[in-house]
């Protein structure tokens, strides 16, 4: 079996928020998700189901900013290589 090139950063042994002085670690933080770094004091996380539907989120969210961030550029882009003038309203 092939280890993945970013194995360290899941699983019990993963970095911790705080370092060596990281105690009580929530039981549902397995570190089986990236950026679980045992850090949850509202709980957010404990449910799986709600956890789930977060993680939906962000990614949704996440896609809206990639596509707000190239609109913000092709007017940038097209009005300085291709000359085509917008104005603003």
């Amino acid at each position: 079996m092939k280890l993945s090139c970013n194995v360290e950063w899941y699983g019990a042994d993963r970095p911790k928020w705080l370092g060596p002085f990281t105690s009580n670690v929530p039981e549902y933080l397995t570190g089986e998700f990236p950026g679980d770094y045992g850090w949850d004091h509202i709980g957010l996380s404990a449910d799986p189901t709600t956890f789930q539907r977060y993680r939906e989120t962000e990614l949704i969210h996440g896609r809206w900013a990639m596509a707000g961030a190239l609109g913000c550029l092709v007017p940038e882009l097209l009005s300085k290589y291709a000359g085509i003038n917008y104005q603003n309203p």
